[in-house]
């Protein structure tokens, strides 16, 4: 790590009552530092706002976060950013009586550079054997309860592909281990509907704006054997192109990718 705070004073360790460490009782988001500046900073506000919201947590300063944010990415050329919003320190059980303020954590630390390469060549993509459960409650948000994702890594690491895609239990696509899917079949675009389980990633949201008429929808993983172009999504690497899925080579259109790259840019300087 080259940036620690907790509740905006430098630290790198959290009372043992945090709720986050306890439960997973919080939420969080994840921004690419370039040239000192965050990328999608006031979507990532918006993310943690909305996440405070949905879970019912005490309101923290957001100005004060936004501060801090800007702060621990000052210098740095192109990193990666965390904050964590966790509900606060409690006494022992689930009730969150007499909590008055929620615990901040904001870290830097180093860009994962795998995604550099995977704009430009592509990535490969199978299929996850571990299944998501279905919670309407908190489809949708970044909360800290990542213990899905952490045995869908623990599978990924013993595979030879870069990324897998993941079904809920009702065998429907959901996302991948840590990115929002994309996929093209027949000149119409699909997303998985994410009402049931899954994050409504910020590049995700931006991608349904761009792309003609996306279609959401509860989808089998047969469907992605006749797409003839599948895309990743997060805010670290943005887009990137699946060169192989499941074995099976995909053309790559690189223009496309591009164009989509910089129609990406340009919604955001729209957006300033």
């Amino acid at each position: 790590m080259v940036y620690k705070s907790v509740n905006f004073k430098a630290s790198d360790s959290v009372d043992i009552s945090d709720r986050g460490l306890a439960f997973g009782d919080g939420i969080f988001t994840t921004a690419k530092i370039v040239d000192g500046d965050i990328e999608h900073i006031d979507d990532h506000i918006h993310r943690l706002r909305s996440g405070v919201l949905k879970l019912g947590l005490a309101q923290p300063d957001f100005n004060q976060i936004k501060a801090e944010m800007v702060k621990a990415a000052a210098g740095q050329l192109l990193a990666t950013l965390k904050v964590i919003i966790s509900a606060g320190n409690s006494k022992r059980g689930y009730s969150r009586d007499g909590i008055e303020q929620p615990n901040v954590i904001v870290t830097c630390s180093p860009y994962p550079k795998h995604y550099l390469g995977w704009h430009s060549s592509g990535l490969t993509l199978g299929v996850s054997k571990t299944q998501l459960g279905r919670n309407p409650s908190l489809a949708g948000i970044k909360h800290l309860n990542r213990l899905e994702q952490v045995m869908i890594r623990q599978e990924l690491d013993q595979l030879p592909v870069d990324e897998v895609v993941v079904c809920d239990y009702e065998h429907c696509i959901v996302e991948c281990n840590s990115a929002n899917i994309f996929w093209r079949k027949n000149n119409i675009w699909y997303t998985p509907n994410l009402s049931m389980a899954g994050v409504n990633g910020i590049i995700r949201q931006k991608l349904m704006t761009l792309l003609p008429n996306v279609v959401e929808c509860h989808a089998r993983i047969s469907e992605l054997d006749s797409a003839d172009i599948i895309l990743l999504c997060n805010c670290l690497m943005a887009i990137a192109p699946v060169k192989n899925y499941n074995g099976r080579t995909l053309h790559i259109d690189h223009e496309y990718i591009d164009s989509l790259q910089q129609q990406l840019k340009d919604f955001d300087k729209c957006g300033e």
